[in-house]
């Protein structure tokens, strides 16, 4: 008698289609693991998009957080428009061009503290100093107006290339533009905020947040390989069933032919 002559009896084919069922359960649970892991890893690596008072982000003259970083913010602002200048070689979408950038004022715990902004992008120079003498001439005596835009890390400042002209910005350096603006409010914010609405004549800066590696949740990982073990178990158990029950059996048949044999 061998194993399979057993193992294809009714009631073993039956318990092996039960097995197959807890396997097949097993498995679902264990995708469903996986799955939660990386729905898991996706939600955490990217940031929330929804808008939150710069004072619950950022502190002045406090390095900015990670947490803080490509969030999106509101603030009560006034821009100092005789600090608007232009910032070259922006990339917007893929094409080069110029920022428009400034000074915004805000009221932070009682005090005045300074915000670099990125006002909007022109595709050249020509637009782009058109719009500075625009927000120039406008009003000056301007109000604090709720702003909205994308909280960004300030950039290091950058040598410039051999032959260009020394004072030409082209990075978001805060030190650098504070070195530059004047000390009318010397307090700065460690971050620069892009605009959701540029001023007439400018188009909207592009601005990504910050992607973080996604994860995997291991211990979600984990619970997946323990499933997979389980419906593993599952058909060992019940090759071990049908293993004892052929050895039992053989040593049945064993002990009746030696009972024959003595009589």
């Amino acid at each position: 008698m061998t194993f399979w002559q057993v193992a294809r009896r009714p009631r073993w084919i039956a318990l092996l289609v039960f097995v197959m069922a807890v396997a097949a359960v097993f498995a679902w649970l264990g995708k469903w693991q996986v799955e939660r892991a990386v729905i898991s890893s996706a939600q955490n690596s990217i940031p929330d998009q929804r808008a939150v008072p710069l004072s619950t982000l950022a502190t002045p003259g406090v390095a900015m957080t990670e947490a803080a970083a490509a969030r999106r913010i509101t603030v009560e602002a006034q821009l100092d428009t005789s600090s608007v200048m232009v910032l070259e070689n922006r990339l917007n979408f893929g094409m080069v061009g110029y920022w428009v950038i400034g000074r915004l004022s805000t009221f932070t715990d009682g005090d005045v503290a300074s915000l670099p902004a990125a006002l909007g992008w022109a595709a050249t120079r020509a637009d782009a100093d058109a719009a500075v003498v625009s927000i120039r001439d406008s009003i000056t005596a301007q109000a604090f107006m709720p702003m909205m835009g994308r909280l960004m890390p300030p950039q290091q400042p950058t040598a410039p290339d051999p032959g260009a002209d020394p004072t030409q910005l082209t990075t978001m350096s805060v030190a650098a533009l504070a070195n530059i603006w004047p000390l009318t409010v010397p307090t700065y914010f460690e971050g620069y905020l892009v605009l959701d609405e540029p001023p007439a004549g400018l188009e909207t800066i592009e601005s990504i947040p910050v992607i973080t590696d996604a994860s995997l949740n291991w211990l979600n990982v984990f619970y997946a390989i323990e499933w997979v073990v389980f419906a593993g178990f599952a058909f060992f158990l019940w090759y071990r069933l049908v293993r004892d029950a052929l050895h039992r059996e053989i040593e049945e048949e064993s002990s009746q032919e030696g009972l024959v044999v003595q009589n």
